[in-house]
């Protein structure tokens, strides 16, 4: 069980798969699962340490994010350790392990140094139990694998294989390279504290360690004489930039800094070249691999709260417009095109023909994420070739239909990916007109390539329903077969129903139109969001991580009940919602999702006329609700309760 209060994790079991993931410490440049420092791991693919942008080839233009040795492993020679307890104190990223052995307790203490990027400190207090010796053994195994995982969530692996080679062994500094690339990799570290000695009975001894990791060209930071502290000024200014409060219980307050805290931690905010992987760095899960989660789940929150953060991801996507070109060209058509799964290669990773070939929608996502940035920061980015190589995909993508004089999009698949491939999926056709919109606004056009543009955008089709005041997902899903969801039980449904039956069913995996309605709320009436939920909802099953904070976000702002959903949200990985977290790590779209569950459906931050407006939304189970958000580079305090504001903070 996972204890929360306002500012700590804890938990009084030992160490598994589970807590691995929930103690997941990091400071975006790297990131290390919460196993024991005292216990080595069984297994060598097992490890579970990253650095952000390390990726290594595991086939042709297929990469997989490097497993890092296990460089923090210190531990007494010849004492069986169980761990007792573990806690995470999120003021400062400290992830704090208590266990014991026949001779001694012992307190293991780590951080990622949010001052120093490239700095990992452990420390290990030792209290003797009786008069006896002791022997500190910090060396660490170089052998490690990766385990690639399918992108069948059903296949289980079992095909490791060897990205890392040891190339240099010295005292206290060990060196690396990938085994294609030749990337090269240092991990050096130093002891400070007797590694031998003798202790009498209730005796005290701290030894520490710590490690810096170098890749490739990258030159070591200076040494400071206290790296605990300035790691601990370092969050302190993260969290006043950052920090949600709120007037409610501990367990929720503590919950949504937990969330806020591994948004910090899996985000390396100084790196151009850097996104966030869907599990971040708390697993190698889908490689690693960048999606559609962080255009638009994970943007808004570093957009408001950390805008430089925010410009480094959209020019991760920028820098990537050549390999987006490659990619729309290998599918016979103009334009860019970005990949589903995306490694910092920018090449598509995605291996299921269905997914890879046709939830596209990807594309469009990029260039919303790119120009909610610009909407909102100080600096914005230069996104208009982006928009309009992305819109001459799209041109390309779509076909014409002279019977209908419409644009039509076929073989597609829209975010609700259960639907099978279908044909005009609403999402993806609003999205890419949105695209095109975007470059008519802002790329330099031809006159020939603008009237071209407008044509498209004018005739895109637009499944509506004008009778029910609906819009339909796609032109086959109110063809699919009715059923009963009831049937289904606690699992994901593509768990007990084989995909060639559960495509044909009229069921959702996760928000489509709900989350349309909520990316555009101004283009769709009250009456309008209320339908498609209503109608949408009761047909979802929930079986992705990102759904629940839609519908709490949609909601929220529509004045329906949305606490339940809310709650499954903030809490996804905290009580393991959807029973992967152990094996599969953190859902970094929850995290995102339900940061904006709070500030655009709870506090109702919107801009209206270039000026900041709040439209609270106050569940019963909070009374106030306090924040800070960057806005064309001013910083602003928001208070929403019985009294609503909005102040410039100095």
């Amino acid at each position: 069980m996972i204890n929360i209060s306002n500012w700590l994790i804890s938990t009084e079991s030992a160490v598994n798969d589970f807590t691995e993931s929930i103690f997941f410490i990091g400071n975006g440049e790297i990131g290390i699962r919460g196993f024991s420092s005292q216990t080595k791991k069984n297994k060598d693919y097992d490890q579970a340490i990253f650095k952000a942008g390390l990726y290594e080839r595991i086939k042709k233009d297929i990469y997989d994010m490097v497993q890092l040795p296990n460089f923090i492993h210190f531990s007494v020679k010849d004492e069986n350790y169980k761990t007792t307890a573990q806690s995470l104190d999120m003021r400062e990223g400290l992830l704090t392990q208590y266990g014991e052995s026949a001779n001694f307790v012992l307190e293991s203490k780590r951080i990622a140094s949010m001052a120093d990027k490239q700095l990992v400190c452990v420390s290990l207090n030792l209290t003797a139990k009786k008069d006896c010796t002791y022997e500190i053994c910090d060396d660490f195994s170089t052998k490690v694998l990766n385990l690639p995982v399918n992108d069948d969530q059903m296949t289980n692996d079992t095909q490791t294989v060897a990205l890392l080679e040891c190339v240099d062994k010295k005292s206290n500094c060990y060196t690396f390279r990938t085994v294609h690339s030749h990337m090269p990799i240092t991990i050096s570290w130093q002891n400070f504290g007797e590694l031998k000695g003798e202790l009498k009975a209730g005796e005290s001894i701290v030894i520490e360690k710590h490690i810096r990791l170098l890749v490739g060209e990258e030159k070591a930071n200076p040494d400071v004489q206290n790296p605990w502290q300035n790691n601990k000024l370092a969050w302190q200014k993260l969290w006043n930039d950052c920090d949600i409060v709120i007037d409610g219980d501990a367990q929720l307050q503590g919950a949504i800094r937990y969330n806020i805290f591994q948004l910090l931690c899996n985000n390396a905010s100084e790196n151009p070249n850097v996104s966030i992987g869907a599990r971040g760095l708390s697993h190698g899960r889908y490689k690693g691999n960048t999606f559609w989660d962080t255009d638009i789940f994970l943007m808004p929150f570093y957009t408001w709260q950390r805008p430089n953060a925010a410009k480094n991801l959209c020019l991760f996507r920028i820098n990537r417009l050549e390999q987006a070109r490659a990619l729309a060209k290998k599918k016979s058509l103009k334009g860019a095109r970005f990949p589903w799964m995306c490694s910092t290669s920018g090449v598509e990773q995605c291996e299921s023909w269905d997914i890879g070939a046709c939830e596209i929608h990807v594309t469009a996502d990029v260039a919303y994420g790119i120009e909610k940035y610009n909407s909102i920061a100080n600096d914005p980015v230069d996104a208009d070739e982006l928009y309009k190589q992305t819109s001459e995909y799209w041109l390309s993508r779509f076909s014409y239909e002279k019977s209908k004089d419409k644009y039509s999009l076929f073989f597609v698949k829209g975010p609700d990916e259960y639907c099978g491939v279908t044909v005009n999926n609403t999402f993806t056709n609003y999205m890419a007109r949105h695209n095109v919109n975007l470059a008519l606004k802002y790329s330099t056009l031809s006159e020939q390539e603008r009237n071209s543009f407008q044509n498209f955008s004018d005739k895109i089709t637009i499944l509506y329903d004008e009778q029910r005041d609906l819009y339909i997902q796609d032109e086959l899903f109110e063809r699919l077969e009715p059923y009963n969801i009831e049937n289904i039980g606690d699992e994901p449904a593509y768990k007990t129903i084989d995909y060639d039956k559960l495509q044909r069913l009229k069921v959702l995996k996760q928000a489509d139109l709900v989350q349309l309605a909520t990316l555009f709320p101004n283009d769709f009436s009250l009456e309008q969001k209320q339908n498609i939920f209503n109608y949408y909802e009761p047909l979802t099953l929930h079986d992705s991580s990102l759904s629940y904070g839609v519908h709490a976000l949609l909601a929220f702002q529509t004045g329906q009940k949305a606490w339940d959903y809310f709650e499954k949200s903030l809490f996804l990985d905290l009580k393991n919602v959807m029973k992967n977290v152990g094996h599969e790590g953190l859902h970094m779209a929850a995290f995102g999702i339900s940061w904006q569950a709070i500030v655009y459906g709870i506090a109702g931050l919107k801009i209206v006329d270039g000026n900041l407006k709040i439209e609270s939304n106050m569940p019963e189970q909070i009374k106030k609700i306090s924040f800070s958000v960057y806005y064309k580079g001013k910083k602003y305090r928001i208070n929403i309760g019985e009294n609503n504001s909005i102040e410039e903070e100095c």
